[in-house]
This record gives C-alpha cells, structure tokens and sequence, in this order.
C-alpha cells in the first residue's frame, strides 16, 4: 500500500448521482492525475442520461474508465445502473485509491481492475464495451493527428454486438478532434467547461 499522505479526502470529491450519491471518495493528489471536478462529473452524466433517456441514470451498460485515476467516473456509471466496469490505470497511488474506493463503496461484482499502460492494454472483450470513459494525460489528448493516441485507440476499439458504443473524452478546450468520414466512430456532442472539454463520439 502507499502512504496515506499520496491520498486526499480533504479536498471533498462525491459521488453525485444514484445509490451511492453523496458517498465520499478518495482521491490521489499527486501529479500524474487529473481528478474530475463533481460539478463536470454531474454535467458529463446528465448529458448521457439524455443520450440513453434514463434521466440521471444509466441502462445496465458495460463500462470502460480509460486513465480512472481514484476511478470516480467509473464509480459514478456504476452508481447510477451500469452493470459492470472496468478500470485501467498505471500510477500506484491512483490504483491504491481506486482500490479504497471500491473497498469504502463494497464493491464486490461487476468490476474488474487492470494494471498497466491504457494505451497498451487493448479493450477487448467478447462482446465489447458499450460505454467508455477516457481521461488520458493531457499530453495525449493534445494529438489529434490520426496516428495519435487518441484516434489509434478509437481505431482499435471492439465493437459490441448488441448495441452501439459511446466514447467521452475529457480534453484540453483549445484541442478539437475531427473524425475522418471513414472513421468507426463520429463526434456527436462537444461542451466546454472552462479550460477543459469533453467530446462525445458514437458508434
């Protein structure tokens, strides 16, 4: 386990919509990640609750949370109704307070903690993920050539077979992603919030 001093609950981090809401979560404040502002979370899944029309809920989707950091995004999907996610991060601390935070929750079932570098780790899967919540590090999400990391994942992502795919990316506000018309995936919301953005592609 790492320090406790690598983790914060000072700095108030909540779950902000279904069973667990207003649970707190812990989360690392060290550089390597980014921790999503509640006030964003809340707007990123009202946005989805419209996408899927289950107003501050989600159907029973298989979630990816793609650089989880404390895993606050997959937390919240899995809160309001998602039936399962998985997490994928490198850093230590992060993953030790992930972990804490699945632990505090009692999450037991339906999620699945992978250890390593996301971009490596292919997100396969017999059936695909339906929903898939990516906050790369800031230097990855600046490329937006086709050969970039960003484009290269969503290149090389499986397709379910029962159903389409949601991609939402958390990027800097002065990047813009423009899909190919060839591409699998086409860019179907996009919301500022500050200096940062996040983008919504569909399958």
């Amino acid at each position: 386990m790492e320090c406790d001093d690598h983790l914060d609950a000072g700095v108030l981090m909540r779950i902000v919509g279904g069973t667990w809401r207003s649970r707190v979560l812990v989360r690392p404040v060290h550089a390597p990640t980014r921790p999503m502002p509640d006030r964003m979370r809340e707007a990123i899944f009202a946005m989805l609750g419209s996408y899927y029309h289950t107003p501050g809920a989600l159907p029973p989707l298989r979630v990816a949370d793609v650089f989880c950091g404390g895993g606050s995004m997959g937390l919240e999907a899995l809160s309001r109704g998602a039936a399962s996610c998985r997490f994928f991060e490198r850093d230590p601390v992060a993953l030790d307070a992930l972990r804490r935070n699945l632990a505090a929750l009692g999450v037991t079932e339906g999620v699945e903690v992978v250890r390593g570098n996301a971009w490596r780790n292919t997100l396969t899967g017999e059936r695909g993920d339906q929903l898939i919540l990516l906050d790369p590090p800031y230097r990855d999400a600046e490329d937006v050539s086709p050969s970039g990391p960003v484009r290269s994942f969503l290149a090389g992502l499986v397709a379910p077979d029962d159903g389409g795919q949601l991609v939402v990316l958390h990027h800097p506000r002065r990047v813009h992603f423009d899909l190919d018309p060839g591409d699998a995936h086409r860019r179907i919301d996009e919301r500022v919030f500050g200096t940062n953005a996040v983008a919504i592609f569909e399958r």
